[in-house]
């Protein structure tokens, strides 16, 4: 039986690579969607990390369980109307790890004086994914493919491309493509690809109380995953007081159920969140915890000043 669990891990992970799972994904965006780059109005900087499934092992005590680090930077560029960003990606999945760097871009369009805004973004990465072959339990030894004593690797660029609406401090709705290369290499004696993903987030945020010094909201919001295998989707809730605590629930489907909670001060962000396994490998984990962390400094776009003319003066 707990081989049936390690082979059902080692086949989730294979359909995962190159994009990490986080149930934070509404703090950092960019990961998903190039276009979100610079959509804060700020500088912004964040580390999202994440273990999962803890406490799997394989049957030598080996550690397989994914973990997952990825730190990014984005900001406005208010005299071309665009976002630049950068994620530095960190990956391992059983005996597989990625590390990667993705480079985004987006051209934000202002609508209806401003209370709006359009993204249209372009992401550039590359990953090194290597494979401790060495380390590999198989069900049956020998196998040619896999008779290789020491870890492999190899680079799959890739890019992606995203779309993005949001209506100031109310609702956003964002689409992706990722790994639209679907990039392949040899590593060892195995062709390994990046798998292309569509990725569609959004969220809405429902005002609860009209007090200004007091501010409560409910912030409803869906994240929806897709490859050419499967459809998966996170449903989450917060309620948020101030704008500076926040706690909620989330759903994975047929995955995890989660508890989240976070503050914000002082510019810093800083939230938990745990899950509980709700699928077939619940008996054989302890649940998922990620942090996140996170600081954005306020750009405000520069002030065009009008000359006045005097006819005094000609």
């Amino acid at each position: 039986m707990r081989k049936i669990f390690i082979i059902a891990a080692l086949l989730v992970s294979v359909s995962a690579t190159a994009q990490v799972q986080f149930t934070q994904y509404y703090l950092d965006g960019t990961q998903y969607n190039p276009a979100l780059a610079g959509s804060r109005g700020a500088l912004c900087s964040g580390f999202s990390g994440r273990q999962q499934w803890m406490g799997m092992t394989d049957p030598e005590d080996n550690a397989i369980a994914p973990l997952s680090m990825v730190f990014s930077v984005h900001a406005p560029l208010y005299s071309i109307k665009s976002g630049i960003g950068l994620n530095v990606i960190y990956d391992k999945l059983a005996f597989e790890s990625n590390t990667g760097i993705k480079l985004n871009y987006a051209y934000h369009i202002p609508l209806q004086q401003e209370k709006s805004q359009l993204s249209i973004g372009v992401g550039v990465s590359v990953i090194n994914r290597s494979v401790a072959f060495d380390k590999l339990i198989t069900e049956q030894g020998g196998d040619p493919l896999l008779k290789i004593n020491s870890p492999e690797n190899g680079l799959l660029p890739d890019f992606d491309l995203g779309v993005s609406f949001h209506r100031l401090k109310k609702f956003s709705v964002s689409l992706s493509a990722a790994n639209l290369l679907e990039s392949s290499t040899e590593i060892g004696n195995v062709k390994s690809a990046n798998n292309r993903q569509i990725y569609i987030l959004s969220d809405y945020r429902i005002k609860v109380t009209e007090d200004k010094r007091q501010s409560l909201y409910i912030i409803p919001s869906v994240f929806i995953k897709a490859n050419q295998q499967n459809v998966q989707f996170d449903l989450s809730s917060r309620l948020e007081f101030n704008n500076r605590y926040w706690a909620g629930l989330s759903y994975r489907y047929q995955d995890a159920v989660a508890i989240v909670g976070g503050l914000n001060f002082n510019g810093f962000r800083i939230e938990a969140s745990y899950d509980l396994s709700i699928g077939k490998l619940s008996p054989a984990t302890n649940g998922s915890v990620e942090i996140f962390i996170g600081y954005c400094y306020p750009i405000m776009p520069k002030v065009k000043l009008n000359s006045l003319y005097n006819t005094r003066y000609l």
